[in-house]
């Protein structure tokens, strides 16, 4: 029976929630269009994968509901639907087991890897300015960065990184989080970003 009300299709829905980390691989996320990132996801099948979706990954930068809470869960299994067929995810089908591999010792890289925080800074910025703002300039102050045009502030203490500052869109504060969490070095990240329209009074 046809209703008024528009229901967004899960295209939509991964358009604007989820693309920011799932078309690029920010924060390490699997691909939609790098078939490669999927086996051992699919192995799991798709109800774990839902799981992943609705509840988040403990120690990754995927959020419960990749940090969109007001999405319904109907919505998220939507989202996670389109992508599964974007990467021909197929159910019932024996998928290849694969190894996970052991977390490689602290000097080979990632998280792991003992970056010095002034470096740290450096890093973090640079990936911000290019994912969100190419044209942004960087001022380095008192062992923080910050990216003008996009109002964010980055600061590091042993591998903890803190983004602070009012950014004009909400959506730029899960993108900014994942993309800093995949930078090498990052044992973790704190955001105390705040979207600008939190402080518009009428």
């Amino acid at each position: 029976m046809p209703t008024t009300a528009h229901s967004a299709t899960g295209e939509e829905i991964y358009k604007a929630t989820c693309s920011s980390c799932h078309d690029s691989g920010a924060g390490q996320a699997p691909r939609v269009n790098a078939r490669a990132d999927w086996p051992v996801r699919e192995a799991r099948g798709r109800d774990a994968m839902y799981e992943s979706a609705l509840k988040g990954v403990s120690n990754t930068a995927m959020a419960a509901k990749g940090g969109y809470t007001e999405l319904s869960d109907a919505e998220v299994r939507l989202a996670v639907d389109y992508m599964l067929a974007r990467v021909g995810f197929r159910d019932n089908v024996a998928a290849p087991v694969v190894a996970i591999t052991p977390a490689a010792p602290a000097s080979s890289g990632r998280a792991g890897e003992r970056v010095d925080d002034a470096t740290l800074v450096n890093r973090v910025a640079e990936m911000l300015k290019k994912e969100l703002a190419p044209d942004a300039r960087i001022e380095l102050y008192a062992g923080e960065a910050t990216l003008r045009g996009v109002n964010i502030r980055v600061g590091a203490r042993d591998g903890v990184v803190t983004l602070s500052g009012a950014v004009e869109k909400s959506d730029l504060i899960p993108r900014a989080g994942a993309i800093t969490q995949s930078v090498t070095g990052v044992r973790r990240v704190e955001s105390k970003l705040v979207a600008a329209g939190m402080f518009d009074f009428d």
